[in-house]
């Protein structure tokens, strides 16, 4: 299932990835799959289970080393020039692996990366922050209700179209997470890559496009529920895997 060379490219993904910071590596996963290089996108170099959550694991630990917010994932925090830093995000890189293996190995009826990713924030704050992992949700106004569902279908229509029209499933995803460079250097800039994956499966899984639309729109509130249920706390713990990890097992037991 795995071997010990995997595991310790994993740890040196993982230590990479909080070298870069979280967000700086997961920007690299969109542009390798830009490039059509999955083995590296979803591997052990960049595979978001390994590179970015190492990275969220390791910035949660800065906090008790120098780094202000746990939920900081856009510093690179070889910034902090600490050793232990870095290897925390190798220990989350290596075990992000494990995890994954192991959930694909069972047959999990999901994303079992996005999963892996969703798992180790809420391990990253049980050991690292305050533990709590649920905070209380409250209904979007109607501002921006009327934005996530603009967003939602706009992305999920797009990536539907391409997924029917290429064969390529994660395209969507590679482009949106890509953007998220202007989240990285100008502080603000949509995250769509949890419409983009689950519009472009549940379009796939149908040849609907509209299909894509309705999962997109899904995405967008889904994701925003669990903005605010469960990333309000002091460390980082990523709506969108949670949000992929939700559509996804919805589309593999109803779409497929």
């Amino acid at each position: 299932m795995f071997s010990f060379v995997e595991i310790a490219a994993a740890f040196g993904g993982g230590l990479l990835g909080a070298a870069l910071g979280a967000l700086p590596a997961f920007i690299m996963t969109g542009v390798l799959v830009l490039a059509n290089m999955t083995d590296m996108a979803f591997g052990p170099y960049f595979g978001p289970h390994i590179s970015f959550a190492g990275g969220v694991a390791a910035a949660a630990f800065a906090t008790k080393r120098g780094l202000e917010s746990g939920k900081d994932i856009l510093t690179p925090l070889a910034k902090l020039n600490d050793g232990y830093v870095l290897l925390v995000g190798g220990i989350f890189g290596a075990a992000g692996l494990l995890v994954q293996k192991l959930l694909a190995g069972f047959g999990t009826p999901t994303d079992t990366v996005a999963l892996t990713v969703g798992l180790s924030g809420v391990t990253a704050r049980l050991i690292f922050g305050n533990g709590k992992v649920f905070h209380g949700y409250s209904l979007p106004d109607s501002k921006t209700a009327i934005f996530l569902v603009a967003l939602g279908l706009g992305v999920g229509l797009i990536s539907g179209y391409a997924a029917i029209v290429t064969k390529n499933v994660v395209l969507g995803f590679g482009v949106a997470a890509t953007t998220l460079i202007l989240v990285q250097f100008m502080g603000v800039g949509p995250v769509t890559h949890h419409i983009a994956l689950p519009g472009a499966l549940a379009a796939a899984a149908t040849g609907n496009i509209w299909m894509g639309a309705v999962f997109g729109i899904l995405g967008a509130l889904i994701g925003d529920f669990f903005g605010k249920s469960m990333n309000s706390g002091d460390t980082h713990v990523d709506p969108p895997a949670l949000t992929i990890a939700v559509l996804t097992l919805i589309v593999v037991l109803f779409l497929k």
